[in-house]
């Protein structure tokens, strides 16, 4: 009853089952959208940036105008196509700060950049800061502690932030706005959260990315000395 998958690079994987995710095409088939001058991919509908498609009286929004195929980008796009086709306002659509949740056990989610594609692209200006879930009282006193929150800063500013854990869907909201927003770790750091959340976890992040900062400049230790020397 076991099944083995032989990778292309000679690895075995073993296990009992296989699930196989093979996606999922947008069916545009019966439309007739040559008939409009609509070209068509083979994923959906090409779109240019503000999602109009080749026809320039007809967008195309939601899973058949390719990428992202979530239900909060079909809301998204929809709010772009409205500032343009009502409001005549300039209006393109991005993906940089789309949000997305694997809803598995822990859940994953992430904005922005990864790791990975935050080190292509800024090389030695990033910072990686992460927050583990075991120094939350929320999750400690849950039994859920297992779990990190990884956040890509450049110059201040958030560029990308990845979270494994309990509610990773609920607090990658918190870092979509921000991204999108273009704020800084500073504000983020201002917020008061309430106590005992797992929420928390995103002020604790934020204050991560300072601690080294203000413990570790000679210009900080030298003003805590003053002040701790000549003030009563």
């Amino acid at each position: 009853g076991a099944i083995e998958v032989e990778t292309e690079d000679g690895r075995v994987f073993k296990g009992s089952h296989i699930l196989v995710a093979v996606g999922r095409r947008a069916n545009t088939d019966g439309l007739d959208l040559d008939k409009a001058g609509i070209k068509t991919t083979r994923t959906g509908i090409d779109v240019d940036d503000s999602l109009r498609t080749s026809n320039k009286k007809v967008y195309a929004i939601g899973d058949v105008a390719g990428g992202l195929q979530f239900t909060h980008v079909a809301g998204y796009h929809a709010g772009v196509i409205i500032r343009s086709m009502l409001f005549g306002l300039p209006a393109k659509a991005t993906t940089r700060h789309i949000p997305w949740a694997t809803y598995t056990q822990p859940e994953l989610s992430q904005v922005g950049l990864t790791e990975a594609q935050a080190r292509e692209e800024y090389g030695s200006k990033l910072e990686v800061v992460r927050f583990h879930y075991s120094h939350n009282d929320r999750a400690i006193a849950e039994r859920k502690t297992r779990g990190l929150i990884k956040v890509m800063v450049v110059k201040g500013r958030p560029v990308g932030a990845s979270i494994a854990g309990e509610q990773a869907g609920e607090l990658i909201n918190l870092w979509a706005l921000v991204i999108a927003n273009k704020m800084k770790m500073g504000q983020v750091a201002n917020m008061v959260a309430p106590y005992p959340t797992i929420g928390e976890l995103n002020k604790r992040a934020a204050g991560a990315y300072f601690s080294p900062r203000l413990f570790e400049s000679g210009a900080v230790k030298k003003v805590v000395g003053f002040v701790q020397k000549w003030l009563p």
